[in-house]
C-alpha cells in the first residue's frame, strides 16, 4: 500500500509539472537598461553576401498601464560585404585612418546611424504602436519592426501554439510559435513559418523567453527566400541581457 501511495504522489507531481502555464507579458520597469546583440548572415550565393553585427543599448524610458516607451541606440556595428567581386568591411569602433578606402566610404555613410536614437512604443503584448528616429536616418524606422515576438492573450503551457502575421513592403510573413518546454523561469519556443509576396520561402528557429519579464533572452532564426529566381539564406542570432 505504501508503494502505491508513493507512486500516486509521483504521478500527481508529474501531472502538475506538465500542466504548468504562464502568462507572457512585457513586464519592464522605468529605468531598466538592456544590451541587445544581433548578428545577421545574409548569403545570396553567386551575388555575394553580407554579415552584420549590431550592439544596441536599450532604455525603458516610461511604463504606464497601456504603453511602454523605449529608447534604443546602436553602440557598435560591424559589417563585411561581398558584392560584385568586391569586399567591403566596416567597423564603427575603428579609426578612419585604419580603414581601407571602401571602409572609409561606408563609415561616412553609416556613422550617422550611431548618432540616432530610436523611440518606440509597445504594449504589454509586445505589439508596436509607433517608431520615431531622431535625427532621421533613412531605413531606421524599420529597425524594430521585425523580429519581435507578439505574445498571445491567453496563458500558455507546453504544446501551446500561436501565430503572428506581418506584411511590409510587399512581403507577408507568418510566424508560428510552439511551446516546447517550460523550465524554471524560461519558456522555450520552437519557431516555424512561411514567407509570401515578392519573395517565397520558409523560416525556422528557436527562442528562449523570460516568463517573468517577457525578455527574449536568446533567439535563432533561419530563413530561406527566393526572389525572382534568386535564393537568399538569412540567419539571425540575437541576445538580450539586462545590465541595470
Amino acid at each position: 500500500m505504501k508503494r502505491i501511495i508513493n507512486l500516486f504522489f509521483v504521478l500527481a507531481s508529474v501531472c502538475v509539472f506538465a500542466q504548468k502555464s504562464v502568462l507572457l507579458r512585457a513586464n519592464y520597469s522605468p529605468g531598466d537598461k538592456y544590451v541587445v546583440i544581433v548578428e545577421t548572415i545574409n548569403n545570396m550565393g553567386a551575388q555575394g553576401g553580407m554579415n552584420i553585427k549590431m550592439t544596441s543599448d536599450m532604455l525603458i524610458a516610461n511604463v504606464n498601464a497601456d504603453t511602454i516607451s523605449v529608447e534604443s541606440k546602436i553602440s557598435n556595428m560591424t559589417m563585411d560585404m561581398l558584392q560584385g567581386g568586391m569586399t567591403m568591411s566596416y567597423d564603427s569602433s575603428a579609426k578612419e585612418e585604419d580603414l581601407e578606402p571602401m571602409g572609409k566610404m561606408m563609415k561616412q555613410q553609416l556613422d550617422p546611424m550611431l548618432k540616432a536614437v530610436i523611440y518606440t512604443k509597445i504594449n504589454k503584448l509586445g505589439e508596436l504602436f509607433s517608431t520615431k528616429v531622431e535625427p532621421a536616418f533613412q531605413g531606421m524606422d524599420q529597425f524594430n519592426k521585425s523580429g519581435s515576438i507578439i505574445f498571445p492573450k491567453e496563458k500558455i503551457s507546453v504544446g501551446s501554439t500561436w501565430s503572428n502575421e506581418v506584411e511590409d513592403q510587399g512581403m507577408k510573413m507568418i510566424t508560428n510559435y510552439m511551446v516546447s518546454k517550460i523550465e524554471n523561469d524560461t519558456v522555450f519556443l520552437t519557431i516555424s513559418g512561411a514567407v509570401s509576396g515578392v519573395g517565397e520561402g520558409t523560416t525556422s528557429g528557436m527562442a528562449e523567453i523570460d516568463s517573468k519579464t517577457g525578455v527574449s533572452r536568446k533567439s535563432e532564426i533561419a530563413m530561406t527566400i527566393s526572389v525572382q529566381g534568386n535564393e537568399m539564406k538569412i540567419s539571425t542570432k540575437s541576445t538580450m541581457e539586462k545590465v541595470h
